[in-house]
């Protein structure tokens, strides 16, 4: 009976009653029902896989080989071959692709050469399309990697790429950066949770100005990015989004080249049947800066492909826009000249730094609607109803990109908290600590911060706790999917935890000094892990940018059960944790 190294390490307390595994074979004496724990243990061991370790000396084959369970350890070092995905895991069985220390991460770096012609198993046409390329894959998850470099002779290559009906990708604490698109995909209603990375200058000025490269471009299917940083891109927007259903939530966008981002026609609408696109943009923070070309919109809805029978929505709610002295820019621009049905909605949000929140073009067919904004004085208000008015809505430092609220300020306690979809996360910080969040104290207040939300980050760095000796002291932030300095749950270093904190469906860190992580983390030198709380909650490539503990009491039989499926659950654990975008021109 094999069991992993990894299941071995998981189970001491058989080791101490005459348990004897190792590599090949499992021993195991029937007294006191030590087989039955064994077997148990082997099989909870055989559930999820083999450990591929893979050098900067490897090839690609090692990544591409791996099967359903299975988990990719990546050293740190320089590599220089493309990654080709098409095997279909479970989501019980993920592979799961990160790190071997994510403080000193694997770069992709193809600096130097084309894409295509780069090392690789892929050799059809599109090769060049992404450094590593999912086609058909189906839950794998990728974390604690840089992607940089990535440039082909069209000028349309991306750090990743995914397509062919990809399904149950998760991208975390990934940086994107210099490549000629950051990440792209989606076609073929492909999938994919994007959280904790970074989108830093992807670009290219030699692609064309009708198909140009952005930071984030998805071509359709279902996209969610959250907690994460996207700024200066080098040609077009942070993100460029057609999904037909997209959620954008708890991110920073700063100086985007043409203008902050879009929805437009999804590619896999073939025009013959109604279809409903929707954007949902909850808790940001878009800094138009001075860079931006196109000083007409911040976020531009628009049909490029001309569909017919085709509905694009959009919803704000709770973001924080900072403008441009004296701008105008529309924070929302419905761009419907050609009669398409569409619909804005924006709901507690700091429009600051324009007198335009919205513009539509055909007002027969585009409306807008929302509650309690905080807008300039004198904007136009158009359809919004309960809209808190000033000069200023008092940043605690607006010259330190501190757009949280100062005392005074008249967005605080002004959000309307009867709408649907209030935040419960929010941003965390600025653009020096990024990359993070905290849980929103309330929804009370209009914006992307809440006065009250205290504590410290929680990502891929972790905060440092407050820890102690009892369950009264709070843990550091753990990092979500690679570990940080502590978790969340009550507890510090020697007490026993006490329950962690609930948090959405990203994947918890690793506590290595501390309590225990957030949700799915686990304790270490600290105190024990406490309960968990709930949990809450080919594309065609063209862009037609044309607009504007045991019982002591229990028999050994109940004891070895008991040991046996303490040693399933925390691999289980294990596993979860890893779990962890006219005149008007582009």
């Amino acid at each position: 009976m094999r069991i992993a190294p990894r299941a071995r390490q998981r189970l001491p307390a058989l080791a101490k009653r005459g348990a004897w595994c190792d590599h090949v074979a499992m021993r195991c004496p029937a007294k006191h029902g030590l087989a039955l724990a064994c077997a148990l243990a082997s099989f909870a061991s055989a559930a999820y896989g083999a450990t591929i370790e893979v050098t900067p000396t490897d090839s690609f084959a090692k990544i591409e080989g791996a099967k359903p369970g299975d988990e990719v350890i990546i050293d740190p070092g320089t590599y220089k071959f493309r990654v080709y995905l098409q095997t279909q895991a479970t989501a019980a069985q993920p592979i799961v692709i990160r790190a071997k220390d994510p403080a000193n991460p694997p770069v992709w770096d193809l600096n130097g050469t084309t894409v295509e012609t780069a090392p690789g198993s892929y050799t059809a046409g599109d090769r060049g399309r992404g450094c590593w390329q999912f086609s058909g894959a189906a839950n794998i998850q990728v974390s604690d990697i840089v992607i940089t470099g990535c440039h082909n002779a069209g000028f349309n290559s991306a750090g990743v790429r995914y397509y062919g009906a990809s399904k149950g990708i998760k991208l975390s604490n990934v940086v994107f950066r210099d490549n000629d698109n950051g990440l792209t995909g989606g076609s073929q209603d492909s999938e994919i949770t994007v959280e904790f990375c970074e989108f830093d200058r992807n670009g290219n000025l030699n692609a064309s100005t009708s198909a140009p490269s952005h930071n984030i471009y998805i071509y359709g299917g279902t996209f969610t990015l959250r907690y994460s940083y996207a700024h200066d891109p080098i040609q077009g927007q942070n993100f460029h989004i057609r999904a037909h259903d997209a959620v954008i939530e708890y991110n920073w966008f700063s100086r985007a080249k043409s203008y902050a981002g879009d929805l437009m026609t999804d590619d896999d609408n073939d025009g013959t049947t109604a279809a409903t696109q929707n954007l949902t943009l909850r808790g940001n923070v878009i800094v138009q800066g001075s860079t931006q070309s196109n000083t007409s919109q911040i976020v531009a809805v628009y049909n490029d492909a001309g569909a017919a029978n085709l509905t694009l929505n959009v919803k704000l709610l709770h973001n924080t826009f900072v403008g441009t002295t004296g701008g105008r820019a529309a924070l929302v621009h419905l761009s419907n000249a050609d009669a398409t049905t569409m619909s804005a909605e924006l709901d507690n949000n700091i429009v600051f730094g324009t007198s335009r929140p919205t513009l539509v073009e055909d007002t027969a067919h585009g409306k807008v609607a929302g509650q309690n904004n905080w807008l300039m004085t004198g904007a136009d208000a158009t359809g919004l109803t309960g809209s808190v008015t000033g000069a200023d809505p008092k940043f605690t430092s607006a010259a330190q990109n501190d757009f949280s609220l100062a005392a005074g300020s008249t967005a605080i306690g002004a959000a309307l908290t009867s709408i649907a979809g209030l935040p419960d996360h929010e941003y965390y910080k600025d653009e020096t600590i990024t990359r993070e969040y905290r849980l929103r104290a309330s929804a009370n207040d209009i914006g992307a911060f809440e006065s009250t939300t205290q504590g410290p980050g929680i990502g891929p760095g972790g905060g440092a706790g407050t820890g102690g000796t009892g369950g009264a002291a709070t843990g550091g932030a753990g990092g979500a999917g690679t570990g940080g300095t502590g978790g969340t749950a009550t507890g510090g270093a020697g007490g026993a935890g006490g329950a962690t904190t609930s948090l959405p469906s990203a994947s918890g860190g690793t506590a290595t000094t501390g309590g225990a992580s957030v949700g799915t983390g686990t304790s270490s030198a600290g105190g024990s892990a406490g309960v968990t709380a709930t949990t809450a909650a080919s594309g065609k490539s063209g862009c037609g940018c044309r607009i504007a503990g045991v019982d002591p009491g229990a028999t050994p039989w109940g004891a070895m059960l008991a040991l046996a499926t303490l040693a399933a659950s925390r691999l289980r654990r294990r596993v979860a944790r890893r779990r962890p975008g006219s005149s008007h021109l582009c």
